[in-house]
């Protein structure tokens, strides 16, 4: 197919992007004009991915000013973009696509597997070629016929073919673009899935291809605020959400950047669902807030978010490390009666199970004896969970004790199935002796009550001492009840809902969940 010189004008001034943060009016304050996110990298990059678009691709790199370059352009609507590591011949050098599909028509007709390519300059190219022997071959024939030809060795580059031709070859050192050819359209799908913005394509050190959604903010926030709540929330509700997703997309660039992007699209981050995951209503919520964030003493705040507190927001330093003032604990006294299985749940361990989770983590104690909270915070929290073993204790703390069981949340109390009693004997004139089991004992005097906690008890009668002594039974299985979901810092989604449900507005509920802040307008300059 011969492929279409791609005019820069109208077309590229809608996606040109500068890929930097642009500063507001406050020099303190600066958020992003576009977002890179991760949707393939590490162990889920692939070594191809398929791409659809219905008017067609744009292909561009980035020069050293941060600009788009435009290498070439098809209309084909199905496109596969592969790493690849394969031989080719290359002929000619030339400035521009005038020129190389000038002399690629008279070659295509007699190489089937000629097609252009670009490193800096466009070639056109003859292959692949699997193996060295098999170019070297190759080689001897068609350099014959052209005396502008050489080899070209594997060299991380990126092919672009419709499945079954080879359409172009991406052999430069940078990272590959790749836009809608008609800025109207509808978005690039990625793997059957639509995003707005652009892709980007890296070729990394021992891996596959990294996939980049590079997508300006406000449009990446479409995607991501029904990703983190429901769109039939209120509305409130969802502009809150809006700012904060906006906020901590803004304090969170880079954070990612040894794979060449700023956030993952799942909850590592936040969740980011694409063009196919937006709703009129979180768009609205968007659109509503846009350019707004929260700010303490003039700069961003990391935004934390989760589901549902269990009834208090938790302190930063109980749960992460470090003690940040506008993250403290509130009380979230709207935040249950609408999720029942957050409101509260139990899960049940087996003391065995709990066993073999510690051995699976290099954790030896033995037989496990008792696993209880030690330390729980103010809001209620677990800070401390300590197993009791036969060879040792163990202790989990903070959001450790979440992951190592699977927990929903850390607002939480534990309880095994054994027992303390002590057993003493009973006589009357109506019965033989009989033996009661007592959970536990107490001694009233003078009105005080005095729980015994010793585990040996001697009494005094008419025959003399005896000893009572208390008998233990093991637990063979904890029950841990809890409520809420997530690690309960900042803003409670499910506690936002209930705010706006009874009358707040977005900017109140910001305020209530992050203290001491300020909700700020950037493109206004102003707080609201």
């Amino acid at each position: 197919m011969r492929l279409k010189k791609f005019i820069i004008g109208s077309i590229i001034s809608v996606m040109i992007l500068t890929l930097s943060p642009y500063p507001t009016v406050n020099a303190d304050i600066s958020i992003p004009k576009v977002i890179k996110v991760g949707l393939f990298y590490g162990q889920t990059a692939k070594s191809s991915y398929q791409l659809s678009s219905p008017g067609g691709f744009n292909f561009a790199y980035q020069d050293n000013t941060g600009n788009l370059i435009n290498i070439f352009s098809t209309s084909m609507q199905n496109i596969q973009v592969a790493k690849d590591d394969n031989f080719y011949l290359m002929v000619g050098s030339y400035d521009n696509l005038d020129m190389v599909n000038a002399d690629y028509a008279k070659i295509a007709n007699q190489i089937p597997n000629a097609f252009i390519g670009f490193d800096g300059k466009y070639h056109i190219y003859i292959g692949p070629y699997l193996t060295l022997p098999d170019l070297q071959s190759a080689y001897e024939i068609f350099s014959k016929n052209y005396t502008n030809i050489s080899k070209v060795l594997p060299d991380k580059n990126i092919l672009i073919s419709n499945g079954i031709k080879n359409l172009f070859l991406f052999n430069i050192n940078a990272d590959l673009y790749i836009s809608k050819l008609n800025p109207d359209g509808m978005p690039i799908a990625i793997e059957s899935k639509r995003y707005r913005g652009m892709f980007e394509f890296r070729r990394q050190q021992d891996s596959d291809m990294t996939a980049i959604n590079v997508v300006p903010l406000e449009e990446y926030l479409y995607g991501v605020v029904p990703g983190e709540m429901p769109p039939s929330w209120n509305l409130e509700a969802l502009k809150a959400q809006a700012v904060a997703a906006r906020t901590y997309a803004a304090k969170n660039i880079g954070r990612y950047g040894k794979y060449g992007f700023d956030l993952t699209d799942d909850d590592k981050t936040q969740v980011y669902k694409g063009y196919d995951g937006e709703s009129s209503s979180t768009n609205k919520a968007v659109d509503e807030t846009k350019g707004v964030v929260a700010i303490y003493q003039g700069s961003l705040i990391d935004a934390l978010y989760h589901s549902h507190s269990g009834g208090y927001t938790e302190d930063n330093n109980n749960y992460f490390s470090a003690d940040v003032p506008y993250l403290k604990g509130v009380e979230d006294k709207y935040v249950f009666g609408y999720s029942s299985a957050n409101d509260s749940w139990t899960v049940t361990y087996t003391k065995d199970q709990i066993k073999n989770l510690l051995l699976s983590k290099g954790q030896d104690i033995g037989d496990i004896v008792d696993v209880k909270v030690t330390e729980k915070s103010w809001t209620g929290r677990a800070i401390t969970v300590t197993i009791y073993g036969t060879k040792g204790t163990f202790a989990l703390k903070k959001g450790d004790i979440r992951s190592f069981f699977g927990l929903k949340s850390t607002m939480i109390d534990i309880k095994g199935d054994g027992s303390s009693e002590f057993e003493v004997y009973v006589t009357s004139s109506y019965s033989d002796s009989q033996k009661v089991s007592l959970n536990e004992i107490n001694i009233q005097n003078n009105e005080v009550i005095t729980r015994v906690s010793k585990d040996i008890l001697y009494v005094i009668g008419a025959n003399g001492i005896k000893e009572l002594k208390k008998t233990d039974k093991p637990s063979e299985v904890y029950t841990i009840k809890g409520s809420g979901y997530g690690h309960g810092v900042g803003l409670s989604q499910y506690g936002a809902r209930g705010l706006a449900d009874h009358g707040y507005n977005y900017i109140y509920i910001l305020k209530y969940y992050y203290k001491g802040i300020e909700v700020y307008d950037t493109i206004n300059n102003k707080t609201l």
